[in-house]
């Protein structure tokens, strides 16, 4: 060791230029006294970013707001629109239904009865228990109190068919004078017509009506003298509004006697005739 020099030299500062290795161990310090003063400057702005977020969440909300009262508005005017759309069908059907029920409805009768005098004049086939068929004719007159609820008085003039009368001739060698015997027929009826309806015949349109009867009458003949009981039914076909054709069958049950016996008979009447109503119009 060199003891002969002096030690000032080795005490005194340096001054001469800063090495390379001074230099990075400054910039180091610096470095690592920066980072933290950065990381707060990043901190510190971040609320007004989101109050800046908020905005267009807010304006987000609003425009969904918009677009659902948009959506409501347009919801609203559909309901509005389907709303008058089924106003409009249901009133169709409505329109519909009420024509069909117009065309279904009862209308009033065409040819009316009531209160209206009826005369007829009718003949037909008259069948006897004890004797053989023949002829029959008459007439009647009805009074209508109601459309269904009629009175009828009649009157019919047949005789007593001449071939049973010989054929009792023949076997009880018994002759019997009057072989062309008169029977008069008195009646009243009580008619009920609970049918009216209409039929089509060919390309016309007509109104008819069925009827029922039930009453008493009084038979005059040689043979019978009394009273009788009388029911049937009828149909009647109505032309314009004062006339009709009519069809009625008749049973007549009665006492009757033939030589000297009594027997319980069941005459049967079917008749047709022309019927004039009084006043000609309904």
């Amino acid at each position: 060791m060199d003891t002969d020099r002096p030690l000032t030299p080795l005490l005194a500062p340096r001054t001469g230029p800063v090495r390379p290795r001074a230099l990075w161990a400054a910039a180091a310090l610096l470095a690592t006294l920066a980072l933290p003063a950065m990381a707060l400057a990043q901190d510190a702005p971040a609320d007004p970013p989101e109050a800046a977020d908020d905005a267009p969440a807010a304006s987000a909300e609003s425009s969904d707001d918009d677009a659902g009262d948009a959506d409501a508005g347009d919801d609203g005017m559909d309901l509005d629109a389907l709303r008058t759309t089924q106003m409009c069908i249901d009133g169709e059907i409505a329109s519909r239904l009420a024509i069909k029920r117009q065309r279904r409805q009862a209308v009033d009768r065409l040819f009316v009865k009531q209160a209206r005098h009826e005369l007829t004049a009718m003949g037909g086939y008259y069948q006897s228990d004890l004797f053989s068929g023949t002829y029959t004719v008459g007439g009647a007159y009805t009074y209508h109190l109601t459309e269904t609820v009629a009175v009828e008085f009649g009157a019919t003039y047949t005789h007593a068919n001449a071939d049973i009368i010989r054929s009792v001739e023949d076997g009880r060698a018994t002759v019997i004078d009057d072989d062309f015997d008169r029977v008069i027929l008195a009646e009243s009826l009580l008619l009920w017509a609970p049918v009216y309806g209409k039929l089509r015949m060919g390309g016309t349109v007509m109104r008819f009506d069925l009827n029922a009867g039930i009453g008493v009458g009084v038979v005059d003949a040689a043979t019978s003298r009394g009273a009788a009981g009388v029911a049937g039914v009828g149909m009647k076909l109505f032309i314009g509004q004062a006339l009709a054709f009519r069809i009625d069958a008749r049973n007549h049950v009665f006492q009757q006697e033939l030589l000297d016996r009594g027997f319980l008979v069941n005459d049967v009447s079917i008749t047709s005739g022309l019927s004039l109503f009084l006043p000609f119009r309904n």
